[in-house]
């Protein structure tokens, strides 16, 4: 009662073909899977940090029409204008504005100028009509800088902008 052998032939003679198939296959869809899960959480990122920085772009751009604002609305004359961008520091919120609410922004203003020294408008010779023609125009400089987010979701932009103003003789 031995068995019989030529039934068991066919059998050892398979190699175990579809085993490492199996594991190809399953290391290069993990591999794979891997390699896209990464990339959508880059994208993610990505997406993330271009809406902040367009969030800080806007908010800097709105201090500086704030600043603009705060340097001509109520100014009648050129020594007022210097006066106002020599004490500027400007610190508006936000809060309440839909997405500009989680930034903040900071402004400020230089004043030259014609030959390139700081304004002065304490001294009333610059304003006066007998003044030289180095001191009869004022160039601000706003600075606006605004910055939202946190950590590594975080973003600042600088904007500046430019006007000047020439006395009338």
């Amino acid at each position: 009662m031995f068995p019989n052998t030529s039934l068991l032939q066919p059998i050892n003679s398979q190699r175990g073909f579809l085993l490492p198939l199996a594991l190809f296959i399953i290391v290069v869809m993990g591999v794979l899977a891997l390699t896209i899960s990464r990339t959508a959480t880059q994208t993610q990122s990505a997406s993330v940090q271009e809406l902040i920085s367009l969030q800080s772009f806007y908010a800097a751009e709105s201090g500086a029409q704030r600043g603009m604002k705060a340097l001509f609305f109520d100014v009648n004359n050129r020594q007022a204008a210097d006066a106002v961008c020599a004490n500027m520091n400007l610190s508006p919120s936000y809060n309440g504005v839909a997405g500009l609410n989680a930034c903040a922004v900071t402004v400020t203003c230089s004043c030259r100028y014609r030959n390139g020294n700081d304004c002065a408008p304490a001294t009333t010779a610059n304003y006066a009509s007998t003044a030289t023609i180095d001191v009869l125009t004022s160039f601000y400089t706003i600075t606006s800088i605004g910055a939202c987010g946190q950590n590594e979701y975080r973003a600042a932009r600088t904007i500046q902008a430019g006007a000047f103003m020439e006395q009338q003789q």
